[in-house]
């Protein structure tokens, strides 16, 4: 018969045999009869036995190698631990109906000595006077102090919970036996003896005044709540008679029975400075002008500025749905100094409802995604500082379903790309075709002059190449690749677009760096001229005009404060925009919001998607990131055929798919206006806009 592995033949009759050496066990074969003679049955049936050998093996694989444990392990372990040291603290005495529990000096010692103790290791002997001291501060009388030392001596140790009890436990439970989980599981023990404690304290309250078994009653969790605020109430109530100080962290809300490791005295405002230093440094963040800093004030703002302790999961949903009545045009300011900040959060000053606020008003999903997931970043990090769980390793503050749903209506974009009919329109422009001089530049002339800068070539590359604002703007010369058979230019980090001079900048993510093949309209109307003469020039810049302090200001010292894309926008782009939609209305949607720059990248994906190509091409032009195993890891095809084949292929499609929109653009010779006069265009005439951008009329 064919051989099937596993399959054993003994005495005519056949048998499944394998070996199990998993986890430490023998690796003994172990024989399994089939009770059958018949070699076809055996086979199915070996096959059978195979499959679900390995699905058991697996099974037992994950069962193993798991290190935490779950929300509901950590609680029973808790919960038992609990019960049995309010058994013991409240065991009544023989022939008396009267307990002897811990006054309020042995349970401070006592909760103290399992802190310290539960953070310990099992065969710990001594303790160093350094984790002594950590656990008292100043609000321990000498006498107090003198108990916690002789508690540690003579009564909890770290035998208190020992290796065979937690072993024991966790058998009980059927979870993994291993150093993770002891150590957790050790913990939650001593977690559930310092919950006991604490509960020890509402004795007095009456809720479990004159019972004859009060430590069963202090196992009801929701007695123990409504103790609780009673308890918070009397201190309150207490502390205003007497005169006390009124201020919110006075009385935080079950302070004492925080969700974190420490009660904390700093507020989120006031820990944002080094928060943002934690995470920039973390995370590899180049500088952002103060975007997430801002981040970070909005939700201080928006939730109180609370002491970091007294945070609670709900104040994320709080935060998300606060931040979505804030309308787009709001000013934020700085946290108590300016702006909208300046004062304390207002609820009554915003819409009560999302729908009050008009459609074209609101703060997008994506706008308030992205801050969420700054705000998750940060709780990443505040988990191991001032959110650090006060039991278990989890996260309490979690941002992760704060995300709102992102639903693009094809009927109604949130971007609408350029036509190739609009960009003839634009390119028909003064700008392109000839006109005057210095802010005169989409004006026609008696003398025309085409002057080339970031003005004249920046809406060519994106038209061509589908570059965003920044890519194209903050291009260097190192960046075009002119030498080779098919001119390409790199879209990668540099110092042009760097945030703090040291480092290169300028990638949103890794997928944008990518080599782009130049398309011949670009090389016929002298791009490669143009470069070589800026580079000769001196100018390491392809587009020095945008980032050189020098021409912060033009000849009539007019300030342009903005650097790279902002600059090219405030002195060109509105007016080049403007210009065209006098001549031929822009697309928009329907909230009103026209084709900008970025709808040139919807334009160069949408020409490029044409049936046929491939989505990774299509990622790999527009810089996105592949998807796919394949596409992300093994698509390697310019290393394998060559990058000059690859390119080649690329720009067939260009070719093949993408309109020549500037076949009426004539080939200028070079001409370089005065640095601080470059790509200054002014208004079209009788257009105005600087103030009245895009008008109808």
């Amino acid at each position: 018969m064919t051989r099937q592995t596993y399959l054993l033949r003994k005495s005519g009759r056949y048998h499944f045999r394998r070996r199990f050496a998993f986890a430490g066990t023998s690796g003994e074969p172990i024989s399994i009869a089939l009770g059958t003679a018949d070699p076809q049955l055996a086979r199915n049936l070996a096959r059978r036995l195979a499959a679900r050998w390995d699905e058991m093996r697996f099974e037992m694989e994950l069962t193993t190698d798991r290190k935490t444990l779950t929300l509901t392990e950590q609680q029973s372990i808790m919960r038992k631990a609990l019960a049995a040291e309010l058994s013991d603290a409240t065991r009544a005495t023989p022939g008396s109906t009267a307990i002897s529990v811990p006054n309020e000096k042995q349970r401070k010692a006592l909760i103290a000595a399992y802190r310290i103790v539960g953070a310990l290791p099992y065969e710990a002997e001594t303790l160093s006077l350094a984790q002594f001291d950590a656990a008292i501060d100043e609000s321990w009388a000498p006498d107090e102090v003198e108990l916690l030392r002789k508690t540690l001596q003579f009564y909890v140790t770290p035998m208190s919970v020992s290796r065979s009890m937690v072993d024991e436990e966790l058998n009980s439970l059927d979870i993994p036996v291993n150093d993770q989980t002891r150590a957790e599981a050790r913990w939650m023990m001593f977690r559930g003896k310092i919950e006991a404690q604490e509960r020890l304290s509402l004795l007095r309250q009456a809720q479990f005044k004159d019972l004859p078994i009060p430590g069963l009653e202090l196992l009801d969790d929701e007695k123990v709540r409504q103790a609780r605020r009673t308890k918070l109430a009397e201190q309150r109530e207490q502390g205003t008679s007497s005169g006390a100080s009124e201020k919110p962290e006075a009385f935080a809300p079950a302070r004492e029975h925080t969700l974190y490791a420490q009660i904390s005295k700093v507020r989120f405002g006031e820990q944002i400075d080094d928060l943002l230093r934690r995470l920039f440094s973390k995370n590899g963040w180049q500088p952002d002008g103060g975007k997430t800093k801002l981040m970070l004030e909005s939700f201080a703002w928006l939730t109180g500025d609370k002491l970091m302790s007294d945070y609670v999961p709900a104040d994320v949903d709080l935060y998300v749905a606060r931040l979505q009545r804030i309308p787009k045009s709001f000013v934020w300011g700085e946290l108590y100094k300016s702006g909208g900040m300046a004062a304390p959060y207002d609820d009554a000053a915003f819409p009560s409802d999302l729908n009050d606020i008009p459609r074209e008003k609101r703060r997008l999903p994506r706008t308030v995604n992205s801050y969420v997931s700054k705000l998750r970043s940060a709780s990443k990090l505040l988990k191991k500082s001032h959110w650090l769980p006060k039991s278990g390793s989890g996260e309490i503050m979690c941002f992760d379903d704060a995300f709102l749903t992102v639903e693009d209506d094809p009927a109604d974009p949130r971007r609408v790309p350029w036509t190739p009919e609009h960009l003839k329109s634009m390119y028909a422009l003064p700008l392109w075709q000839g006109g005057g001089g210095e802010h005169k530049r989409l004006a026609p002339s008696d003398s025309p002059k085409i002057y080339w800068d970031a003005a004249y070539w920046v809406p060519l590359i994106a038209t061509y190449t589908g570059l965003s604002r920044e890519e194209a703007c903050g291009l260097e010369c190192a960046d075009i690749a002119y030498e080779y058979s098919i001119p390409f230019l790199i879209v990668q980090k540099n110092m042009t677009k760097s945030k703090d001079g040291v480092s290169p900048a300028g990638l949103k993510r890794s997928s944008r760096y990518r080599l782009m093949p130049l398309h011949p309209e670009l090389v016929r109307l002298g791009f490669g001229e143009y470069v070589a003469a800026i580079e000769e020039a001196g100018s390491s810049m392809v587009f020095p005009e945008l980032y050189d302090d020098a021409a912060k200001h033009s000849s009539e010292g007019k300030k342009v404060p903005q650097r790279g894309g902002r600059r090219f926008y405030a002195i060109a782009w509105r007016f080049i925009m403007d210009a065209t939609h006098a001549i031929m209305p822009l697309p928009e949607t329907h909230d009103g919001k026209k084709a900008d720059f970025h709808s040139q990248r919807t334009y160069n994906n949408s020409i490029i998607a044409a049936p046929g190509v491939s989505e990774t091409l299509i990622a790999d032009h527009m810089g996105h990131a592949r998807k796919g195993t394949g596409p992300k890891h093994y698509n390697r095809r310019g290393l394998t055929l060559g990058q000059e084949r690859e390119l080649t292929e690329r720009l067939d499609i260009m070719l093949r798919e993408m309109p020549v929109v500037t076949a009426h653009v004539p080939r200028a010779n070079l001409e370089l206006l005065p640095l601080q006069e470059r790509s200054r265009v002014g208004s079209a005439p009788g257009r105005n806009a600087a103030n009245r951008f895009c008008a109808d009329s």
